[in-house]
């Protein structure tokens, strides 16, 4: 049985990201069958109005209450993982695509817990000097800390 069979891809769409992607595309070649590939939306990144549980919104809620420049992100947004997903469904992977609004390592943590997930693949930027002198972490350090499966972290080159 693969050690890897599946696996969490927690996406930014960032150029790191990129990088971590080909990671999990070589888990193929390890046996690795299914690919959650998961974006976090940051209630902080939109004009939300207020909620009681702003955590508790699904998706169709979120967009029915942002503005038309943000339903235009939140789009593009899903498109993108839609790609992501094209991009793993050619190589094998049977995929499933997630669009979360929270705090992001805390989400990754979450989707990996209640889908039983093998291993989170996932870039970290590391610390700039601004962040070293105040100590501020990452979402890669948070999954470290928190996850309950092994996390293969993909550092900047």
């Amino acid at each position: 049985m693969p050690l890897f069979k599946k696996v969490l891809y927690p996406t930014d769409f960032s150029e790191l990201a990129e990088t971590a992607k080909n990671y999990v595309l070589k888990l193929k070649e390890a046996g690795a069958e299914e690919v959650i590939v998961l974006h976090v939306i940051s209630p902080l990144e939109f004009s939300l109005p207020q909620f009681d549980d702003p955590f508790a919104l699904d998706v169709a809620s979120l967009y029915a209450h942002l503005p038309e420049i943000e339903k235009e992100v939140l789009k593009r947004h899903q498109e993108m993982l839609g790609i992501l997903s094209e991009e793993f469904e050619e190589a094998g992977f049977k995929v499933k695509e997630l669009l979360t609004v929270g705090t992001p390592s805390d989400e990754i943590v979450r989707v990996a817990k209640e889908e039983g997930v093998n291993v989170i693949v996932i870039g970290y930027h590391g610390k700039g000097l601004i962040e070293r002198i105040l100590e501020m972490g990452s979402t890669a350090k948070a999954v470290i800390r928190k996850a309950e499966c092994p996390v293969l972290v993909v550092k900047r080159g």
